[in-house]
């Protein structure tokens, strides 16, 4: 059939309503045939129609391959893997019909072993409950952080501070960062059709980022934003046209650390007019700068209520990322178009940023946002309901952490039952026609979709060794008097860490590998030099060198040809032998 069939007759075109006004004429005792003639529905339909008793509309054309039970649990099963995280694609659903349909012995048309393109245009138009969609790309990390758990826990800690301080709309804040970057991202654009390559100006290949900190009330109070800058020292220029009584600084890296956290502090509460006997709760994530010593201190002194989201969790639970930014990037990228069409042959520089950003920001700041923001996450209104069950199906699916997986594990072992890549036909082809072959499936037999393309989960029997996790995060109040005790410890190991890094004087040499090609690394400018041979080995580590460097747990030094482990947290240095650790990836105890 011609995939855009235009209709030569007119049979079947009465609608159910027509039909169901016939019947109950037909009831009322009027003749067959009149009704046939008034309504213009064929005598032999109203017949057929009077004697099953079926209202529904007529379908022309051959059957469905499928019948509509089949059907609906096809489509329940592909909404299940889409809320799962593993959704697929329009080619592996074709692949499914077509291994249903040869296993269940249902009589098809297929080839090439899958469903053709018509009969998937028939399956959408039939199901509209259903489209192609792109989906946002999303961490295993994100998907197993957001569970029951730890949102049971936020809620708890939030309903706690609301039972002791009855914050009100306007004394609940979130605060959160984003980057933006010189170099926007186009939109959509009119060009010749056919055109293979349709480009758009930018300032370069790969921007520069700036990290911009917002925060905003649940009443709909926008706190003047705070820019952070990756430069040393910082420029009037920077400053230029930028939001009114926004804050300016600068890093070495353009991220956040805990001096300037500090700093927006103070800034938030002269903005805001925050005071021990005027309150507010501010809830942030778990960023290492946001839960320090000094931070809790002036936020005692000041009546501010720190609140931590659940690690790996703002994409459902920060107000911020659920109704400001995704906005507010997208006008930021529009307002870079408009001007490098004003500004013809120019680039984006971090001078035009905050001037860039003001216009982008004036256009989106709006009361709705940030209500609807707080509304959304379950803040404010308080609603701990507010995600269902299915929110946490894809959590409570994957049993075992992605850490869990070995570096020589690929992904798909994660997919591992969704559908096969089509394997030669030969083989196939055989498998497929014995099964044709056997005896009808009975229903207790029948296989279904969801064993076709089962849902991937993973396994706690993994062979893949887990490799070197800290302690796990939760949401925390932080200004509760019992975390002075734990951010004082923090400090303390900080301080001997720091301490320990200044008695280092003398470069160190690693044996890295155990195999014949060894290397040995400069500690403090990371140069690698690699042994050529077993006499360059032998020159270069004698039984009489010794390496100056201090093991952070025993606090020895050591001789060449023990192997050294290094913290991929913190960057230290232990012996192996006195760190236990047999894995690739080693994380000492003051980093846990």
């Amino acid at each position: 059939m011609p995939r855009k069939y235009k209709r030569k007759t007119q049979r079947a075109s009465w609608s159910e309503e027509t039909l169901k006004a016939a019947l109950l004429e037909i009831d009322n005792g009027s003749p067959l045939r009149a009704v046939s003639r008034r309504f213009g529905i064929p005598r032999s339909t109203l017949q057929d129609r009077c004697r099953t008793k079926n209202t529904g509309q007529a379908t022309l054309g051959r059957n469905p391959v499928f019948s509509k039970a089949e059907e609906k649990e096809l489509v329940e099963h592909i909404i299940q893997l889409s809320k799962m995280f593993y959704g697929i694609t329009p080619f592996e659903i074709k692949q499914c019909a077509f291994k249903y349909a040869i296993r269940n012995n249902v009589k098809n048309p297929f080839l090439n072993e899958a469903a053709g393109r018509a009969w998937l245009e028939g399956f959408l138009k039939r199901n509209p409950q259903i489209s192609l969609r792109r989906p946002e790309g999303t961490s295993l990390n994100r998907i197993k952080a957001f569970n029951r758990d730890e949102v049971s826990i936020f809620f708890k800690n939030l309903n706690n501070v609301m039972d002791k301080y009855h914050f009100s709309a306007a004394q609940i804040f979130n605060a959160d960062e984003t980057g933006i970057t010189t170099v926007q991202r186009p939109s959509k654009i009119y060009a010749q059709k056919g055109q293979k390559r349709v480009g758009y100006a930018t300032s370069g290949e790969k921007g520069k980022t700036t990290t911009v900190m917002c925060s905003f009330s649940a009443a709909g109070m926008y706190v003047p934003p705070m820019f952070i800058f990756a430069r040393k020292r910082m420029s009037p220029q920077l400053k230029k046209n930028g939001p009114p009584e926004a804050m300016y600084c600068c890093s070495d890296n353009g991220w956040i650390n805990e001096t300037l956290f500090l700093d927006w502090l103070n800034h938030f509460k002269t903005s805001v007019k925050v005071s021990k006997e005027d309150p507010v709760l501010l809830i942030l994530d778990n960023h290492v700068s946001h839960s320090t010593l000094g931070a809790y201190n002036y936020c005692k002194e000041n009546g501010i209520v720190l609140l931590t989201i659940p690690p790996h969790t703002s994409h459902r639970i920060q107000p911020l990322d659920v109704s400001f930014y995704g906005p507010l990037k997208t006008a930021y990228h529009n307002e870079c178009d408009k001007y490098l069409k004003n500004h013809p042959g120019e680039k984006i520089t971090p001078n035009e940023v905050a001037e860039i950003f003001n216009k982008a920001f004036a256009r989106v700041a709006t009361l709705e946002k940030a209500q609807k923001g707080f509304q959304t996450t379950g803040i404010f209104p308080v609603n701990a309901d507010v995600f269902t069950d299915d929110d946490f199906l894809a959590a409570e699916n994957i049993k075992v952490s992605i850490d869990t997986i070995g570096p020589h594990q690929n992904r798909e072992d994660l997919h591992r039952g969704l559908i096969d890549p089509i394997q030669p036909s030969s083989s196939l082809q055989t498998e497929l026609l014995e099964e044709e072959n056997t005896p009808e499936t009975s229903l207790s037999e029948k296989v279904s979709f969801s064993e076709i393309a089962p849902i991937p989960s993973t396994s706690s029997s993994s062979s893949a060794a887990k490799r070197g996790t800290g302690k796990k995060q939760h949401s925390e109040i932080v200004t509760l008097t019992p975390m002075k005790d734990v951010l004082e410890e923090k400090e303390a190991r900080k301080a001997r860490k720091a301490e320990r890094k200044a008695q280092k004087t003398v470069k160190r040499k690693v044996l890295c590998d155990d195999n014949l090609t060894k290397s040995v690394k400069d500690s403090k400018k990371g140069n690698i030099y690699y042994a050529e041979d077993e006499e360059m080995e032998e020159e270069h580590f004698s039984d009489n060198d010794i390496n100056y460097d201090i093991c952070i747990i025993c606090g020895e030094f050591g001789k060449n040809g023990e192997i050294w482990l290094r913290c991929v947290s913190c960057g230290e240095w232990a012996h192996k032998a006195c760190s236990g650790n047999d894995n690739n990836a080693f994380i000492c105890d003051f980093c846990h």
